[in-house]
């Protein structure tokens, strides 16, 4: 997978990664896929055998279906609204209320690969991105996490997408947190 570029969601705050192998942006394309049916079902039967492990309980490929369907749109709406929130310095910025760090042990303030679980607390929905700055965030990809461990295909691809963003921010010159402002990212969805 190549970067070719990073779209605005909310200006300051909340930016997608634009793979060159697909068209628009990871969050949108995520959003989309979280909220088609052949998608999901092709999914869930791909991964029936996580999804009936017991993990999340006995769910049936259509109960998980519409769960999904529910909590992504639940889940959209939250992210940009802490997004927002956190631009206009109100109390639920990103960082307060969706992202969480990926590893405990974090030893730097910028490049943090980070996590969002979807909205309600069992949910199987994931965001990732990298913290860059303050309620801002870069986002690389997202999953149906069904397992406890990140060792399937899917979420070891998502891990990989987390270090290619890191790379590329750092490709692109950003390396610290003051230099926010002088970053051009172009595609701006929102303007």
């Amino acid at each position: 997978m190549n970067i070719n570029s990073i779209f605005v969601l909310v200006k300051d705050s909340l930016l997608s990664v634009g793979y060159v192998e697909e068209d628009g942006h990871t969050y949108q394309n995520l959003i989309n896929n979280w909220q088609d049916v052949e998608y999901l079902e092709q999914f869930f039967e791909d991964n029936k055998t996580d999804l009936q492990s017991g993990f999340y309980g006995n769910i049936t490929i259509d109960n998980a279906i519409l769960q999904t369907l529910a909590e992504a749109a639940k889940f959209d709406k939250q992210i940009f609204k802490a997004a927002k929130a956190g631009v206009l310095n109100e109390d639920k910025p990103l960082e307060d209320v969706i992202f969480k760090t990926l590893h405990k042990d974090v030893f730097s303030y910028i490049h943090i690969p980070s996590k969002a679980y979807g909205p309600n607390p069992d949910s199987w929905l994931r965001i990732y991105a990298i913290r860059i700055a303050s309620n801002v965030y870069v986002i690389s990809g997202g999953a149906i996490k069904l397992t406890k461990a990140m060792t399937t295909e899917h979420l070891k691809k998502e891990l990989f997408k987390l270090k290619l963003t890191a790379a590329y921010l750092k490709e692109i010159g950003f390396e610290f947190e003051e230099e926010l402002g002088y970053i051009e990212i172009g595609n701006n969805e929102n303007d």
